[in-house]
């Protein structure tokens, strides 16, 4: 598969999950409704054993990254879920855009990849933004701001859970890492949904059933693959940078479809926070680039 068809598809698919992730709550709570979404993908990934079996890798290191991913996405996901009732659902996708900011963090520190100063600079600009949100989460209310602090919470054990998958999971298919993420999440989940003796819904609304339906089939089936092959080809921060441009297709679909606001705070946060991404990312390139016209200038001259 190319690289940016890959891109693509996890930004679609990303852009349309905040919302998804909302809905799915719908009568039934936030812990069955992420412990459904998980099982509907593990059991989807069972009809993906035969061709599992065609690229094996070492036991011990298929073991080894599933437990990551595994841990990786019981535990951001939870947060996710939790925090999703208290902020409109663009702002989970905005705020997942930190997503190569700390992931470049925890790559630098733990795979030695650079941190330059654009990268610096970058990371100042999507604090900011963060700190503009977080000023408007006080505007709207306690539970706003508890809501984002559940998201950078989410997105710092994501980061940092992507940084171990890249280092363990050199070689590694995208369907195992996919596969074996959702089968030790899914036992994690129903043991949490058992120590919380959360009850059962009598019944699903319809809007919660396929919601949880598009999550655990096409989020996990489709969108975890592709950005796992991302994550298998290019850097670590590369490969979150999908969460640049997926912030915009989730703030148009929650307007659209879900009546959610765009004023206060919003849409400077928002363009604080992927304008720093967009620094983060080519500021580099931007600087060798004027650096190049300089120095043809300069040879012109003489």
């Amino acid at each position: 598969m190319p690289v940016w068809l890959a891109f693509l598809v996890v930004t679609l698919v990303w852009g349309s999950t905040p919302l998804a992730v909302q809905w799915s709550q719908d009568g039934v709570g936030y812990l069955f409704a992420v412990t459904a979404r998980i099982a509907v993908g593990a059991v989807l990934f069972l009809f993906f054993i035969p061709w599992l079996q065609r690229r094996p890798a070492p036991r011990q290191q298929l073991l080894i990254v599933s437990l990551i991913a595994g841990f990786n996405l019981f535990a951001s996901m939870l947060c996710v879920y939790w925090g999703a009732r208290f902020i409109p659902s663009g702002w989970i996708s905005v705020l997942f855009g930190l997503g190569p900011v700390l992931t470049g963090i925890a790559a630098a520190l733990w795979l030695r990849e650079p941190f330059t100063l654009e990268k610096r600079i970058g990371s100042l600009f999507g604090l900011a933004g963060l700190l503009v949100m977080f000023g408007q989460g006080g505007v709207l209310g306690r539970d706003t701001m508890i809501g984002i602090a559940a998201l950078v919470l989410a997105v710092t054990i994501y980061s940092v859970g992507n940084v171990g998958i890249k280092r363990w999971g050199e070689g590694v298919s995208p369907l195992w890492i996919t596969a074996g993420s959702l089968w030790v999440a899914l036992p994690l989940y129903a043991v949490a949904l058992w120590i919380a003796a959360t009850p059962w819904p009598a019944t699903i609304p319809p809007r919660a059933a396929g919601a949880i339906l598009h999550l655990g089939l096409i989020a996990n089936g489709i969108g975890f693959v592709c950005f796992y092959y991302l994550l298998s080809r290019v850097s670590a921060a590369n490969a979150v940078l999908v969460t640049l441009t997926a912030p915009l297709i989730a703030l148009w679909i929650g307007f659209a479809l879900n009546h959610e606001s765009l004023r206060g705070g919003i849409l400077p946060g928002t363009a604080l926070i992927l304008g720093g991404l967009s620094f983060f990312q080519w500021g580099g390139t931007l600087r060798n680039f004027q650096f190049r016209v300089r120095t043809i200038g300069v040879g012109v001259r003489k």
